[in-house]
């Protein structure tokens, strides 16, 4: 939903970067991507991950990061750059999703994957923070000789429900993983990353975006949130004035009524061979329409789907 504000700067292999704490060394960009983020190596030679963006998103990443350092389920701020204005993060390999791209995810390691997402998400929501963006792109993996290490990343859009800026025409994360009250223009809380952790875990059981509709609209474009939305409706619906009595103002309501009456049943388990009845008892305790009525995170954690994991 947000357009692209990536900062195109490129460091130069070798250049020596000076941090509050340490100088490190560009080695390479990561990803073949212009503009980073990039590896660097530190004093004592370690790896690390140096990443440029506009100075809000960055300021507010380090406000983050510094909030929770010592979590062992946040992705680690190691240093600060000046100048030029970075972040030196602790260094993770890969992300979850091109792990599933790769169709290096089994189950048991998706489950993992999920929980420690869920509980970056119990150390944020405590602080009445949202983290905005919950997808398969934002949950990093390092591998250690104990096995892989998953941990949350990408803090720069956190928020609270308690800023001004949120006043339901505030758009946030991406529209595969976007909760319903989001598009709608209903003002979000941290229930917001409650869905978009269900809709992830779908998509790495899956291997595939159930919510994707067919010849989607550009990101961006609002079409592509209608039509996510219609298919939320189908499977977890139906999005209706009934389910967000109290949240939904008046201008809302035809589309409500169009929703209910376009509702078509669909049922999890035909979205794949791989959804097992407890994916589908898991998910559907997550995926409420009305997110008064989705669990907490704390309360995900306990659930049986997590048992041995």
């Amino acid at each position: 939903m947000r357009g692209s504000t990536r900062t195109m700067f490129r460091f130069e292999h070798g250049q020596i970067l000076q941090g509050k704490r340490s100088s490190y060394t560009i080695s390479a960009a990561l990803r073949n991507r212009q503009g980073g983020p990039w590896l660097a190596i530190g004093p004592n030679q370690e790896r690390v991950t140096v990443k440029v963006a506009p100075a809000k998103r960055l300021d507010n990443e380090a406000r983050m990061l510094r909030l929770f350092q010592g979590c062992d389920s946040i992705r680690q701020l190691v240093d600060e750059v000046d100048d030029p204005r970075s972040l030196v993060l602790e260094y993770m390999e890969d992300n979850v999703f091109n792990l599933l791209k790769a169709k290096r995810l089994p189950r048991a390691e998706a489950k993992r994957a999920l929980k420690a997402a869920v509980q970056a998400l119990i150390a944020l929501h405590e602080k009445n923070i949202v983290h905005t963006d919950i997808k398969p792109d934002n949950i990093l993996v390092k591998h250690s000789p104990a096995g892989p290490l998953y941990k949350l990343g990408d803090l720069g859009d956190c928020s609270s429900p308690d800023v001004p800026s949120n006043d339901g025409g505030h758009l946030i994360g991406a529209e595969l993983f976007c909760a319903p009250e989001v598009p709608l223009g209903i003002p979000w809380t941290v229930k917001a990353d409650i869905w978009g952790l269900g809709a992830t875990g779908i998509t790495l059981i899956t291997g595939r975006y159930v919510f994707l509709p067919r010849n989607p609209p550009p990101p961006g474009d609002p079409q592509l949130s209608l039509a996510v939305l219609q298919i939320q409706n189908d499977f977890y619906g139906p999005i209706s004035r009934q389910a967000l009595h109290g949240l939904a103002d008046d201008s809302i309501l035809p589309l409500l009524q169009q929703f209910e009456e376009n509702y078509q049943p669909f049922p999890l388990s035909s979205a794949s061979a791989l959804i097992t009845q407890e994916d589908v008892d898991f998910f559907g305790h997550i995926m409420k329409i009305d997110p008064r009525q989705r669990p907490t995170a704390s309360e995900i954690l306990r659930h049986p789907w997590f048992n041995g994991v």
